[in-house]
């Protein structure tokens, strides 16, 4: 009797176990498989049984061609082009090289944050549904290129494809058009807060703005384009950028608080 309870226990296991498989995570896919170096070889395949392909464009983005800019928020889009039947489901990651998570993720409509928002996956798979759009904000300035690892799979057993979006930060110094005539200088720097603005070449008023690497905006005001403002401005020790803008021409320098 015991023996064939232990057998019954055992082929109940079994097929719980496989049903949790075939329902193909309904709930989304546990974080850690979206084939980026930081999950080593984990994706889609170690639970739907097939070698993954690889495929280029079921990541896109609403980012410029010339890069993201740091603190940005974008639009970015998963979708499952996977033909047979079953359902559709991904998870994605944007990391370096040695795994650390780049940027910030929000979630959006069918989708959701695993591993401390390290992932982002669906919430409930579905055979109808293979697009997910949500929100990422870009990283600190000198970051550098960020690539988005993606893990798709469809139905189980079923085919599971491996893509990236690779996106490149936008330097601020493209940005800058050094015309001859038009300058700007910081100083002291380093400061304690207590800082002044020399600009000259430039229209009989601008607008001045202070922000952090980041690209939140602590201070912005109108000053003159030719002469000098004295600032003062409460800020944590750091590197910040002073910004002046005037038409489509920008002017940064960076300013450091001690």
């Amino acid at each position: 009797m015991k023996k064939r309870n232990l057998l019954l226990f055992m082929s109940v296991a079994i097929i719980i176990l496989l049903t949790s498989f075939a329902a193909f995570y309904p709930s989304g896919a546990p974080a850690g498989y979206s084939g980026s170096p930081g999950d080593g070889s984990s994706n889609c395949s170690n639970c739907h049984g097939t070698a993954p392909t690889t495929s280029a464009g079921w990541i896109t983005s609403n980012i410029p061609a010339a890069g993201y800019t740091p603190g940005q928020t974008y639009q970015i889009t998963a979708t499952n082009t996977m033909g047979g039947s079953g359902k559709y489901g991904f998870e994605i990651s944007p990391q370096n090289s040695t795994g650390t998570l780049l940027g910030s993720l929000t979630s959006g409509t069918n989708s959701q944050l695993v591993g401390s928002g390290k992932y982002i996956t669906h919430t409930s798979a579905s055979s109808t549904i293979n697009t997910w759009t949500f929100s990422w904000t870009a990283p600190v300035v000198g970051t550098g290129s960020v690539t988005f690892y993606g893990a798709f799979a469809r139905n189980y057993k079923g085919n599971t494809v491996l893509s990236t979006l690779v996106v490149a930060e936008h330097s601020i110094t493209t940005d800058i058009e050094e015309i001859s005539t038009q300058t700007m200088q910081v100083f002291p720097s380093p400061s304690t807060g207590n800082f002044t603005v020399a600009l000259s070449g430039m229209k009989e008023k601008v607008n001045l703005k202070l922000l952090d690497l980041t690209g939140h905006e602590f201070y912005s005001t109108i000053v003159s384009g030719n002469g000098t403002t004295k600032l003062e401005y409460q800020l944590s020790p750091g590197i910040y950028l002073v910004q002046v803008h005037e038409g489509s021409n920008r002017l940064v320098k960076k300013l450091f608080i001690r």
